[in-house]
């Protein structure tokens, strides 16, 4: 892992450095991300929220109006670290620590739908996706003894987004 370069870097979590069409992702784009599935807490928040409207009337209707605008999408992840934060051995909890070790790094967060990480750990052709850009916030240490101890990064929406639930592997229609 380019420590340097976090943006190329993978969530599911893969956290990502891009999609040369977000709307018909590759699994190939996709796997090249790093899954981080196997670290996160089920305690996160990831998806849509309610889009922005616009309530300006016409003059023909009679009644209120909420015309869709802009989508929103909000993300914030509690990932388990490892105790020894320079562990040797290979551990996905410090390769997140080390993604999300510094704020501000773009990438995008991949929620694959209905396949286990352990039991399906690649994305494949047909998996349906959501995708979301982000910009990674400043990492608070979440520090209780009776817990295992956890990293939770807020996540900056940075304006790109699949259009809702979208195929892995399809060309578009």
């Amino acid at each position: 892992m380019d420590e340097e370069d976090q943006t190329s870097e993978g969530f599911e979590g893969t956290y990502g450095e891009g999609f040369a069409d977000i709307d018909h992702p590759t699994a190939a784009e996709i796997n090249a991300g790093l899954n981080i599935s196997c670290a996160l807490t089920t305690d996160i928040t990831l998806g849509w929220t309610d889009r922005d409207t616009d309530d300006t009337r016409g003059l023909c209707d009679d009644s209120n109006v909420a015309t869709p605008t802009a989508k929103n999408y909000e993300g914030q992840l509690n990932v388990f670290l490892d105790r020894d934060p320079n562990k040797v051995d290979p551990s996905i909890y410090n390769d997140v620590m080390r993604l999300f070790k510094k704020p501000l790094r773009a990438g995008y967060l991949v929620q694959r739908i209905s396949k286990h990480p352990v039991r399906d750990p690649s994305a494949v052709n047909t998996d349906w996706v959501t995708i979301y850009k982000f910009l990674s916030g400043d990492p608070n240490v979440i520090n209780d003894a009776t817990a295992p101890l956890q990293l939770q990064p807020t996540f900056y929406a940075q304006g790109q987004s699949s259009d809702g639930l979208v195929q892995v592997g399809s060309t578009g229609s």
